[in-house]
């Protein structure tokens, strides 16, 4: 939800291509998984299938001196490397032996020469070039799919090269009947824009980059079908198929930036990298899978859990919970189509049994029509599952639920002996309070007690702004810098968080912003900042040690303020005239003792 008449403050991030691909392949080892056996199919979340395309980038056998042409010059190299006067490397050795027969001789001398009267498009197969550790994006040519001739003509060819990872490949094919000369003009396009870069991004882009010059409609494989409908298409890392979400401008809803595609493949990155953890030891429990959460307003759903005993949890050394947030089509399959049309908070509470004592310990926010995926760090809440056994697990969102639910939870051990748990925990601010001058009254302070074995104590919060619109108001609370200040005893220690990023005008949509977890290219105003959230991000806690700060054993007493930020003052929060959706602040909070 959104105000048009929040300020501006651009600020342009652009991740370094060099500095992506020292990170990326700097690591002793790359975690990878091989290609999938299937089964294939062609559906969002679907495992692609193998496919082998001709591609006018790929080596053409033949050209020898690598030049992008077959000529005599191919023809002279060959014959001095098959009489031993001219040194060649393996590559080029490749491109030479014609008939792949592991020797150069005259065969391939004159296949050569036949070459260069009748070329011969390369081929590119997804199934061999497939490591496990890239991703692939179809951009596709077909007047007849709303926005794709605007993708196609995009004038953002460059900047997409310049925002992308550099374990991404870009395949571009056309449905015209002049599909041949469509791709052949848009590879001359990136040709010409990588004259800028330097040789090795160069040569780089030149093996990420594939042109196909066949009509999409006469391939041979199950492409055909997969893109008959669609102008871009992705494969993420884990070879499962992605839907490309709204590529225009969400100030505004203008253009069709073919740059924004980097932004998919900086999102399948970041998935890859917090679900993906095959060198972790854990035990994890399924909470739903692929389960059809609908309803009313509001609605929840539930599910009784058996939990690890309390003397199975001091094992663990941390916790995570993964959530897979589909939506369904209205055949239940996978589809941006079918999900909300706003950005809600979703909740997850761990009560009795009974579904009494709900406690949260974790949140999200929804985005505009779109399916997220994040794991995240929640290891304070072994507290809140103690002693363990039979628990009930809600999950809610704040708005009309329509979703198929994955959320699971994962139990951490380590070959290290585990630092001090997380024991026990004491509820301090909870609930939904409007963010006006009333606000510190309604957030008293509050005493806590730490009993004497305690060895950790911190306090963690979630802490979102919302509201907006209402006269008077600064956009607050979703869109105003807030500032939240704690003191325990007596001002023996203070602390403060505050959110200076709401009411930026691209913040949530910066590179450095996707890559830790907002699901790029929604279908709503989800560029702006946000207060302590963006759009399709989980929310992290916000967790401080005051160990050393309280009394062991005894009472203690925390004191909680919060103001508007105005330039660097620190200002009564405004007063909410009923229109609009006043300003509110959501909160859970809790010290967390270890033992």
């Amino acid at each position: 939800m959104m105000n048009n008449n929040i300020p501006m403050h651009r600020r342009n991030f652009k991740i370094s291509p060099i500095l992506f691909i020292l990170l990326f392949c700097s690591g002793a080892t790359v975690s990878a998984q091989g290609f999938s056996e299937g089964p294939y199919g062609i559906g969002y979340f679907d495992i692609a299938g193998p496919f082998t395309v001709l591609d006018l980038n790929a080596p053409m056998p033949g050209d020898v001196s690598q030049d992008d042409t077959i000529d005599i010059e191919d023809v002279m190299v060959t014959l001095g490397a098959e009489i031993g006067t001219v040194e060649i490397n393996e590559e080029q050795f490749y491109l030479a032996d014609i008939n792949s027969d592991g020797i150069l001789d005259t065969v391939d001398l004159v296949s050569i020469v036949n070459l260069i009267y009748n070329p011969e498009n390369s081929e590119w197969s997804f199934q061999d070039a497939w490591n496990g550790q890239e991703s692939y994006i179809f951009i596709h040519y077909n007047p007849s799919v709303s926005n794709s001739t605007a993708l196609w003509i995009s004038n953002t060819k460059q900047a997409l090269l310049e925002n992308s990872p550099l374990n991404v490949h870009y395949l571009f094919i056309s449905d015209r009947s002049s599909s041949a000369s469509d791709v052949q003009a848009i590879k001359g396009e990136f040709d010409e824009i990588l004259e800028s870069f330097d040789p090795a991004l160069q040569d780089h882009w030149k093996t990420h980059l594939h042109f196909i010059p066949t009509k999409t409609s006469e391939l041979d494989n199950w492409l055909a079908d997969a893109l008959s409908d669609k102008y871009a298409l992705g494969i993420d890392r884990f070879q499962q198929l992605k839907q490309i979400g709204y590529l225009g401008n969400p100030d505004g809803f203008t253009g069709t930036h073919m740059s924004y595609l980097a932004h998919e493949t900086l999102f399948y990155n970041y998935v890859w990298d917090a679900v993906f953890d095959p060198d972790s030891n854990y035990d994890e429990i399924t909470i739903f899978d692929k389960e059809l959460y609908s309803g009313g307003w509001a609605s929840s759903i539930t599910q009784v859990v058996e939990f690890p005993s309390n003397e199975e949890l001091d094992q663990y050394s941390a916790m995570k919970v993964e959530l897979l947030r589909g939506c369904p089509d209205a055949d239940g399959n996978y589809s941006d189509d079918g999900c909300d049309d706003y950005d809600r908070i979703a909740h997850m509470y761990l009560c009795d049994e009974d579904g009494s004592n709900c406690y949260e310990i974790a949140r999200w926010i929804t985005p505009f029509d779109r399916q997220p995926h994040h794991l995240t760090d929640i290891t304070p809440f072994i507290s809140v599952i103690r002693p363990g056994g039979t628990r009930l697990i809600k999950f809610q969102e704040s708005g009309w639920p329509n979703s198929l639910l994955t959320l699971k939870i994962r139990f951490y051990t380590s070959e290290d002996d585990p630092e001090e748990s997380p024991q026990e925990f004491r509820p301090m601010w909870i609930g939904t309070v409007q963010f006006n001058p009333s606000y510190d009254e309604n957030r008293p302070s509050t005493i806590f007690d730490v009993p004497e074995n305690a060895t950790r104590v911190e306090f963690v919060t979630y802490i979102t702004g919302h509201g907006w619109g209402s006269a008077g108001c600064y956009n607050c609370a979703e869109f105003c810098n807030s500032k939240h200040i704690f003191s325990v005893n007596g001002g023996t220690y203070e602390f403060d968080t505050s959110y200076p990023e709401a009411g930026d005008g691209d913040y949530c949509m910066e590179l450095e912003t996707i890559v830790q977890g907002v699901i790029p290219n929604q279908y709503g105003t989800w560029g702006f900042g946000r207060a302590g959230w963006c759009p399709g991000m989980d929310v992290t806690p916000f967790i401080t040690d005051i160990t050393e700060y309280v009394e062991i054993g005894d009472d203690n007493i925390m004191d909680y303020e919060a103001c508007r930020v105005s330039g660097n003052d620190c200002v009564t929060p405004p007063v909410c005239q009923g229109d609009g959706y006043c300003p509110e602040i959501a909160m859970s909070s809790y010290i967390i003792i270890r033992y």
